[in-house]
């Protein structure tokens, strides 16, 4: 019975991976940044509104990978006991 509860922790882990990396990549895909791709302002971390919105992206992106790298993909729990 305790297998069974601990593995669906871990499918519910890579879950969230999975669903947290799908928003990344989408909101770095977004087409309707091309809406607003000849703007300049408003400015994102000093830098024009496109490199900033990219690199914010870019930056969840990295958080993510580094959380599913700790974890093991969602083998082991982030946070130990």
């Amino acid at each position: 019975m305790r297998y069974e509860k601990k593995k669906k922790k871990i499918n519910k882990r890579k879950l969230v991976i999975g669903i947290l990396l799908s928003v990344g990549f989408a909101m770095s895909e977004f087409p309707g940044i091309l809406f607003v791709c000849d703007r300049v302002e408003p400015f994102i971390l000093g830098l024009p509104f496109l490199y900033g919105y990219i690199i914010c992206c870019w930056l969840y992106i990295c958080s993510v990978l580094f959380y599913a790298y700790k974890t093991s993909w969602g083998k082991h729990p982030f946070f130990k006991k």
